[in-house]
């Protein structure tokens, strides 16, 4: 009786608190900025350390919900040209690092486990993103404005999609990743056991 009680408690906890951190992780889009020496469509904001706070509280797919409802809140408040692009890529590089990030730790039970994760997590999003940036969002946005690759590629000072994927994307998103790992990395060690009880050193 008590741990029926106790798992519908942490339930409720789960509804309510997945949503918040999808707000939050929304406010914090907003504070986004272009990083010197990349192209400039591509801006750091710091938005998926609460979804991967939820991944760590309550498991990955949280975690990647978060993304996902985020996201969604930004197609509806933000997004001014409709398309869903920008959205889709979001999802997909906070999805690869938070899946990566959550399950080391959880396979680690601790610090260590989180640490790698978080390494591996900024490796993973980097290859997704070159991949999905080659031939899947790059050509797309080609193709909405309805340009050639060739222009497109021209605004951003590269002669080829896969120089601007190696000098461009691959750079911006370790970058990424190294500066949430910098932020996530600390919460973690302060708060690991209240949001994992799982959490060891």
């Amino acid at each position: 009786m008590k741990e029926t009680a106790l798992h519908s408690t942490r339930s409720t906890q789960k509804l309510v608190t997945i949503p918040m951190l999808a707000a939050v992780a929304f406010i914090l889009q907003y504070l986004e900025f272009p990083i010197p020496l990349m192209p400039s469509f591509l801006k750091l904001d710091f938005s998926t350390l609460p979804a991967l706070i939820g991944g760590l509280m309550y498991g990955p797919v949280a975690g990647i919900i978060v993304e996902v409802l985020k996201n969604a809140l930004h197609m509806l408040f933000k997004n001014t040209d409709g398309l869903l692009i920008g959205e889709l890529a979001n999802v997909v590089a906070g999805a690869s690092f938070i899946l990566v990030a959550v399950s080391m730790q959880r396979l680690g039970q601790g610090k260590k486990g989180f640490l790698l994760g978080l390494a591996l997590g900024t490796l993973l999003m980097s290859a997704v993103m070159a991949v999905a940036n080659a031939f899947f969002l790059l050509p797309a946005y080609a193709a909405l404005y309805q340009m050639p690759m060739e222009t497109l590629l021209s605004t951003f000072g590269a002669t080829s999609v896969w120089s601007l994927v190696l000098y461009g994307i691959v750079p911006f998103n370790i970058f990424k990743g190294a500066m949430l790992s910098l932020v996530a990395y600390p919460v973690y060690v302060k708060l690991g056991s209240r949001l994992n009880p799982r959490a060891a050193n």
